[in-house]
């Protein structure tokens, strides 16, 4: 089955090869995700959250189309001008751009949010994850890829009520996929253009992003993360919060 046979008119260029019966096409300023039916829940949520976040302050694409058929579903939104945080050179510009960014996501007002991620549910999902034997030891933090991941899921069971309670007064709006890729700005002005690929958004512990920016910095372009946390604005991070989440994160995708 082709899903560019669904989407209208002619001259859709696929982008990426598809992860889970998702594949992705880009007609001039028009993405189109498509997905099969195991994948249109995902997808109307995605849908659902950009067209909340184009309403707000933070720059996003904007939904163009919805279309559902007996075999998926396909999500058209607008290009977003700029580059991708992760193919633009280091400078503390940048990272310090990258943190005003994610700060302006974790400002919006928690009280106009209509999409919660509470840990319960996050957790949730890794037991599914790691329950289908689905875990990818590649996401995973080389101290740990050789871990049964059903040993990591009882780390993460173990010390939720601990974070989840610290977490309990420090809420907002988190991207819920805060990585480099995510995030495009002018590759000019380094200021932010767009926010993309919003489908886990929500309120949740603003550490769920946090938790996946040092090892990003350090993957993408060998540097510390002190410089991103002091512009974010928490230059002492919770260090076993970033800890949990950089090992829960993983284990949710499967």
């Amino acid at each position: 089955m082709s899903f560019a046979a669904w989407l209208p008119g002619d001259g859709w260029e696929p982008v990426t090869g598809g992860e889970s019966a998702t594949e992705v096409f880009r007609r001039g300023d028009v993405f189109a995700k498509c997905s099969g039916v195991s994948g249109v829940g995902e997808l109307a949520a995605e849908r659902d959250r950009a067209e909340w976040l184009a309403g707000t302050s933070v720059p996003a694409a904007r939904v163009l189309d919805w279309i559902e058929r007996a075999e998926g579903g396909a999500l058209l939104t607008s290009a977003v001008s700029g580059v991708a945080a992760v193919e633009l050179p280091w400078s503390e510009k940048l990272v310090a751009s990258f943190a005003g960014a994610l700060r302006a996501v974790h400002s919006l007002a928690v009280e106009d949010c209509p999409f919660r991620r509470p840990l319960h549910d996050v957790i949730a999902q890794a037991e599914d994850v790691v329950r289908r034997g689905a875990v990818n030891p590649d996401f995973l933090r080389e101290d740990v890829q050789a871990v049964p991941p059903a040993e990591l899921l009882a780390r993460i069971q173990a010390e939720a009520p601990e974070v989840a309670a610290k977490a309990a007064g420090d809420l907002v709006v988190c991207h819920g996929d805060g990585c480099l890729p995510n995030f495009l700005f002018d590759p000019e002005t380094l200021e932010l253009t767009g926010v993309i690929d919003v489908g886990r958004l929500g309120v949740a512990d603003r550490y769920t992003d946090l938790a996946l920016v040092p090892a990003q910095l350090n993957d993408v372009w060998s540097v510390d993360a002190a410089g991103f946390f002091a512009q974010y604005g928490l230059p002492e991070p919770d260090r076993a919060r970033l800890d949990f989440y950089l090992l829960l994160d993983p284990l949710t995708w499967g």
